[in-house]
């Protein structure tokens, strides 16, 4: 489906919306219509960011599991 095609289907239907699914509808495209939290960050902070992927690209990673573990434990001690 094409932009338009998209954005006429989405016109001709709202009108048959409820009034709590146009309120969703709403909300939805507000949040969407927001500068992301990463387009915030800094610039050092995104290099920083591409810089952990491409470390994890490369094989460098740790396995969710073993951070998983490792979270909770720091919850648990912290009394969280």
């Amino acid at each position: 489906m094409t932009r338009t095609e998209t954005i006429d289907l989405i016109k001709a239907k709202l009108d048959e919306l409820p009034d709590e699914q146009l309120d969703a509808l709403a909300e939805l495209t507000k949040s969407w219509s927001e500068p992301s939290v990463y387009s915030q960050l800094p610039e050092t902070e995104k290099r920083d960011i591409e810089a952990a992927l491409d470390r994890l690209d490369a094989g460098e990673g740790v396995p969710w599991e073993d951070v998983k573990a490792r979270l909770q434990a720091k919850l648990r001690s912290a009394g969280a």
